[in-house]
């Protein structure tokens, strides 16, 4: 059976769209692990990128209004346009955006639920979400199937092929080194190097 990391971030977790993540939502097809970031919007969508939960997360639902109360001069962004900068770093996640100004099935963006609707949030999240989840799934499913032809494919250099499949399996260590890293790396070994020369 194949499973998929499912991520919920919000500043204020909606406890209904929480427990049909975690608890209600079944495929009989793969088994899903869900897990949950309540996000402090003065940490940074910096704190985000690096979080490890975020790493491994093949789905992210995520709060349009994340980062509305950020302050001016740290800029503000709406969660469908942090949706763009996570591609950046992690291109293989699907990302779909939770709004409470309405649906737009063509950017992933499902409205949260309403208790004026005349729906509990259970009823309400199993009529929508299966089909955003689902399709995000056979999204995944295509990654991981050109994943593993890449593998075998000799004809792609090793670094390149390793960073595709890092990134696509939620391991993004060698992207984030810089300079500092690197010379410390480089100092490290030659520590090791004259230990083992002695």
């Amino acid at each position: 059976m194949k499973n998929f990391n499912i991520l919920y971030i919000d500043d204020s977790p909606e406890s209904g769209l929480s427990r049909y993540l975690d608890v209600e939502y079944k495929n009989p097809e793969y088994e899903t692990f869900y897990t949950e970031i309540k996000f402090n919007p003065e940490d940074g969508y910096e704190s985000l990128i690096k979080n490890p939960k975020v790493k491994q997360a093949n789905i992210i639902f995520i709060d349009s209004k994340l980062f509305e109360n950020r302050k001016v001069t740290s800029g503000k962004f709406s969660g469908e346009e942090f949706k763009i900068i996570l591609k950046k770093y992690y291109p293989f996640i699907e990302v779909i955006v939770i709004s409470q100004n309405g649906d737009d099935p063509s950017v992933n963006t499902i409205s949260k639920h309403d208790p004026s609707s005349g729906k509990t949030a259970s009823e309400y999240y199993a009529e929508y979400l299966p089909n955003f989840i689902e399709k995000a799934i056979d999204n995944i499913k295509i990654y991981r199937r050109l994943a593993e032809k890449l593998e075998h494919n000799t004809n792609w250099e090793g670094i390149l092929k390793e960073k595709i499949l890092n990134s696509l399996y939620g391991v993004g260590v060698y992207d984030e080194l810089n300079k500092t890293d690197i010379d410390a790396l480089i100092n490290a070994f030659k520590e090791i190097q004259v230990k083992i020369n002695d």
